[in-house]
């Protein structure tokens, strides 16, 4: 096979390839940034005041002498 043919026929898929990443990057960049143009007016809270208590400290079934099923 002549090497210009196959070029040829490798061209539409090279050309193809290159659209649909430069599609899917350009749709990127857009979600990207409008994520990030609205981050700053998010609301944020309301903050647990220690997250990592043991909020059922008394109330646990099991002790420090029990087995643990």
């Amino acid at each position: 096979m002549n090497p210009v043919i196959l070029i040829g026929c490798f061209t539409p898929l090279v050309l193809i390839f290159i659209v649909i990443k430069l599609a899917v990057w350009v749709s990127a960049v857009n979600s990207e940034s409008s994520y990030v143009r609205k981050e700053p007016l998010r609301k944020r809270g309301p903050f647990v005041a220690d997250a990592y208590a043991d909020v059922d400290e008394k109330e646990e079934e099991y002790g420090d002498r029990t087995d643990y099923r």
